[in-house]
Parts: structure tokens; C-alpha cells; sequence
């Protein structure tokens, strides 16, 4: 049974109705995640409906009809189409016999924006130069040799800004001298900050840590996966590597990643230590002293409130 991260061919998402939407005659036209077998016809509104013609190991055929026109309608997997996803959920497809299912997980896979310059035992190098085997420094000082590196390519125009848009840590901004230049990940991507795992969409202030909002239209982050969860150097900030409590599936390559150990399963303990997901649990301690560090930057009245 595949698991796939679905594309529409002529469509997009909408997130008040958590539907995807079909670009037809006239109008958009939702489908809510469900099961739709081979030959079942999905009303859309009056007088329009999609009927399931039929499915491939990565595409569901279909065909958008109204009262004057017929027309055909293609769910492309990321293999033909390698975007991340759309508007920054992740819409999995089972094909089973005779039908295929469609489910909303919403996930979507933390990373480093491709320039990010990772410490290594010969000095730093950019992410994306970064191959499977090379030694990487840990915050501890060890050097671990590079599991795998996952990709996930993003097209600003489908995703969501909150999910998917890079969060800019400037220099300086967490202590002195880190990072040591402006530091990009992406919001769900965690940093020590005091002892604390904390993600980069947690710790935006609007001064020295900023959600980019005018991204290229293009751009793609990519993620370390070691031995174990632990934290490399990364412009250095102490941060994340990977950890499959979300599934490596939604990497544009994970097809390399099963050619090399087969199937994935979650297989990596997290850190011990604590995560803070959103800014309400960010510890007022570490809140004033971000906000200190504002201030020794330039930005006059940044003080926590």
C-alpha cells in the first residue's frame, strides 16, 4: 500500500473547508479527504460532478463533467510533480484494489533552508553540499557521520506561510555571537535555547527573529538524519537533526531513502529534553532574555512584556 503526498494537477487547497479544490468549469470545486472507489461519482454542486475513471501506481484519473462540458482531471504524485505539498498539508493517498483514499495529515517535515552552513571537522559547509557519510560536529563536540539528508522543495505560491515559510533568526539574536549569521529554518525546526528544545516559529518576536514573508517563489530545505536525535551546529546555533516522529515520506527523495534501508519505521527516540512548540510555552526567562539581547542589537524598546 503506497503512501503518497498528492498533487493536483489543476487544483488547490482551502483551508476553511479543510478540502482539496478541483479548478472546473465555471468555479473551484471542493473534494473532502474520504474514499473514492474506481467508477464513483463525487458531486461537486448542481449539475457538476468528478467521476473516478481510474488510477496508476502514482495518479488518479478522473473526469470533471457539467452541463456543457466534460473534461479530464489528473492527482499527480510528488514523482511527477516534486512540490512539497499543497498550501502546507500533506494530503496522503493509499491506492488499495478498486479505489484510492485520501487523508489530511497536515504534516510537514522540519528543516534547514538550503545555505545553511552546518559545522564540520573540516570547517562549515552549506546543507545541500552536505552528502550521506560525511562527519558533521554535534553541540558536544563529537563528530557523527551523516545518516542520510532528506529534501523537501517548497513553492511559496500553494504553501502556507505559518507552516512553511522560513523563519529568520538574525545574528546574535540568542546569544553573542549566535548564530554566528542569520540563521533560516523552517517554523517547526527546534534550537537549544537555555536547555531547551525550543522551534524557530516559537521564538518570533518581530525584531531579531522574523517569519520571512516574501520567500523565493521557490526554495528548499533539507534535513540531517544521524545515528540519533541530536543537535548539530548550524551557522553556530545548537539545532536539531532529524527525528521520525514525522515520516520520511514526505521528503521529495525519500525513494532514496528506502532504496538504501527499505520501508521506514519510526526507529529514533527524541531528545530528552523539554520542546516548546508555540510562543504561550516559551518560558518568560528565556522570552526577556531574547528580548535583552534586542536591545543589545539596536532594537530600542524590545523588552519582553
Amino acid at each position: 500500500m503506497a503512501d503518497y503526498s498528492v498533487r493536483l494537477y489543476s487544483g488547490s487547497y482551502d483551508q476553511v473547508s479543510n478540502s482539496l479544490l478541483i479548478n472546473g468549469v465555471g468555479g473551484n470545486y471542493a473534494i473532502s479527504p474520504g474514499e473514492y472507489p474506481v467508477g464513483s461519482v463525487i458531486p461537486l454542486a448542481t449539475g457538476l460532478a468528478i467521476k473516478v475513471l481510474g488510477f496508476s501506481e502514482d495518479s488518479v484519473f478522473a473526469q470533471f463533467s457539467s452541463n456543457s462540458s466534460t473534461n479530464p482531471i489528473f492527482f499527480l504524485a510528488p514523482a511527477a510533480t516534486p512540490v512539497a505539498d499543497i498550501m502546507g498539508r500533506s494530503f496522503a493517498v493509499e491506492f488499495t484494489a478498486g479505489s484510492f483514499q485520501i487523508t489530511n495529515s497536515g504534516e510537514f517535515v522540519a528543516c534547514f533552508l538550503a545555505g545553511t552552513r552546518i559545522a564540520t571537522p573540516d570547517g562549515d559547509v552549506a546543507v545541500e553540499d552536505l552528502v550521506r557519510g560525511d562527519l558533521v560536529l554535534t553541540a558536544d563536540g563529537r563528530s557523527r557521520h551523516i545518516l542520510w539528508i532528506g529534501r523537501q522543495a517548497v513553492a511559496a505560491t500553494f504553501a502556507d506561510p505559518s507552516t512553511c515559510y522560513p523563519v529568520r533568526i538574525m545574528a546574535g539574536a540568542l546569544a553573542e555571537g549566535v548564530p554566528v549569521r542569520d540563521l533560516y529554518v523552517s517554523p517547526d525546526h527546534a534550537l537549544l535555547v537555555d536547555d531547551v528544545l525550543v522551534q524557530a516559529g516559537a521564538l518570533v518576536n518581530g525584531t531579531t527573529i522574523t517569519r520571512v514573508e516574501q520567500p523565493e517563489e521557490r526554495f528548499t530545505y533539507y534535513h540531517i538524519e544521524l545515528e540519533d536525535h541530536a543537535l548539530v551546529l548550524a551557522e553556530g546555533a545548537p539545532a536539531e537533526t532529524f527525528v521520525d516522529n514525522v515520516t520520511r515520506r514526505r521528503f521529495d527523495n525519500y525513494a532514496e531513502y528506502e532504496a538504501l534501508f527499505g520501508a521506514c519505521e519510526a526507529r529514533l527516540p527524541e531528545l530528552e529534553l523539554p520542546r516548546i512548540k508555540s510562543a504561550r510555552q516559551l518560558p518568560r526567562a528565556v522570552r526577556e532574555r531574547l528580548a535583552t539581547r534586542a536591545e543589545a542589537l539596536g532594537f530600542v524598546g524590545a523588552a519582553a512584556a
